[in-house]
């Protein structure tokens, strides 16, 4: 006869194993309708983090006392609400375009869907090993359960930092000027010839990073850049060993709090340095490993990143769009075919033509550059159609086509309203002939421009608002 106590326990286990079912399928589901950017992704998305919630408040349910919840559940259920509580527009097309390989860049369309997957992968594997490893060293981890959260986050944001130093320090090296610099919600960038600072409470919880650098003078050798791109987890990797290996091997004279933290240090380091060397793409980009496996094997992608580089050191030499190596961006641009890889290439050699005075040229670049844009790279920053815009109005005379840009980039939501959208305003107006916004629109532009140094891309912006004035006072007298 089975007794009441064990009937009891095994009822327990039935539910919690249902339980545990109910969870995974919300989270498959919230995880296949995201992917598949259906509308009722919203609802599964936070149903799936409320489960969050409820797991810290299951203590408290069943024993109905109370108890310490976990803040780090707490937090993610609460985030994950607050994210999939905003009314947010998905297109399937944009989402279909970002995830997508393309040949030839050494990714594949299955490891970009499980990339973040296999991060995670491989960051609670040595977490695990971490914890292990506490347990068989007899060594005390913090009792705290906010302070493990506040553990989590230095060290990650620590790796981070150490990683985009490795980049910065050997960039600058190789000759190459820091333009940004992210570290979790902090972010340095230049913007219009002057720095500024940025802290984004999202990059707190994703504590990831980026390091932009350029040519100083429009020169870099491929293996400058590749040295550049390999040091960031080169610089893991060391750091990750040599903190195992004083854990292990010399932590003696360490007290157990440290020793756990510059465990978890290196654990974490080895784990994320591997899982940047695989080669993927996000939305973001490309990984580092992919950007490497790219260089080492030249053609198209190794022609890119070379070429944007390249195109960068505009923003602090005399490199105007006239000298760009027009051969290198063209043979990115067909090598490519697809996607913003291949859009930036067609953008950039629009600025070629334009500054070369190549009218017709700049007519059929600009048709390329559209085409692709509106096949396979639709999701681009509002920033990007200035140039639709400008290239409609000044090259074609097109006002249908010019106010056709100009309302995509307002759906995007404009923030930066710089020399270049008031250049782009003042060209829709002109089109339209509405001179006298035309002209206002204009000086707000030149009046941006001309607080620029005389430098190579800000030159080719004022000799592009010099061509437009000259239109201007054309249509003015006439």
């Amino acid at each position: 006869m089975t007794s009441p106590q064990r009937g009891h326990v095994s009822l327990l286990v039935v539910f919690y194993a249902a339980m545990l079912l109910a969870f995974a399928g919300v989270f498959v589901t919230a995880w296949w309708f995201s992917f598949k950017a259906r509308p009722s992704a919203r609802v599964w998305g936070i149903a799936a983090s409320s489960q969050y919630l409820f797991t810290a408040l299951l203590p408290i349910i069943l024993s109905h006392h109370l108890h310490p919840v976990n803040p780090m559940l707490v937090a993610m259920g609460a985030m994950g609400c607050v994210a999939f509580g905003k009314r947010v527009k998905v297109k399937l097309t944009a989402h279909i375009e970002e995830v997508i390989s393309i040949p030839g860049d050494f990714t594949s369309r299955h490891v970009n869907r499980v990339a973040q997957a296999v991060t995670f992968g491989l960051s609670l594997g040595a977490y695990l090993w971490w914890q292990g490893w506490l347990k068989t060293s007899h060594v005390t981890a913090l009792d705290s359960a906010w302070a493990r959260f506040a553990l989590t986050l230095v060290v990650l944001l620590s790796i981070t930092s150490i990683h985009e130093t490795g980049h910065a320090i050997v960039g600058m090296i190789c000759g190459m000027k820091l333009r940004a610099f992210f570290i979790g919600p902090f972010q340095w960038r230049i913007r219009d010839a002057r720095w500024e600072f940025e802290f984004k409470p999202k990059g707190l919880i994703l504590a990831d990073g980026i390091t932009a650098l350029i040519p100083g003078n429009g020169e870099l050798r491929p293996w400058q850049y590749l040295s550049m791109m390999a040091a960031g987890s080169l610089v893991n990797m060391l750091s990750g060993s040599l903190a195992l290996y004083i854990a292990i091997h010399a932590g003696f004279a360490l007290s157990a709090p440290v020793l756990g933290v510059v465990a978890l240090f290196g654990a974490w380091s080895l784990g994320l340095a591997a899982a940047n060397l695989l080669p993927f793409r996000t939305p973001q980009g490309y990984s580092d490993g992919a950007i490497v496996l790219q260089l080492l094997a030249g053609g198209a992608f190794a022609e890119f990143h070379l070429s944007v580089a390249r195109i960068g050191s505009s923003l602090v030499s005399s490199l105007r769009p006239r000298d760009y190596d027009i051969g290198s961006i063209r043979a990115a641009a067909r090598g490519i075919a697809s996607g913003r890889q291949a859009l930036l290439m067609w953008l950039y050699a629009f600025s070629h033509s334009i500054d070369s005075g190549k009218t017709q040229e700049a007519d059929d670049v600009l048709a390329n550059a559209e085409l692709v844009c509106l096949q396979s790279a639709s999701n681009i920053p509002a920033e990007l159609h200035t140039t639709f815009i400008f290239g409609n109005a000044l090259v074609r005379r097109d006002p249908v086509a010019t106010r056709f840009w100009w309302n995509r980039m307002q759906a995007k939501n404009p923030t930066r309203f710089n020399a270049d959208y008031w250049r782009a305003e003042s060209a829709l107006h002109w089109i339209e002939g509405n001179l006298e916004e035309a002209n206002a629109a204009w000086e707000k532009s030149h009046a941006l421009v001309e607080q620029l140094p005389q430098v190579g891309a800000y030159d080719f912006s004022r000799h592009c608002g010099t061509l437009l004035k000259r239109e201007l006072d054309l249509s003015a007298v006439a």
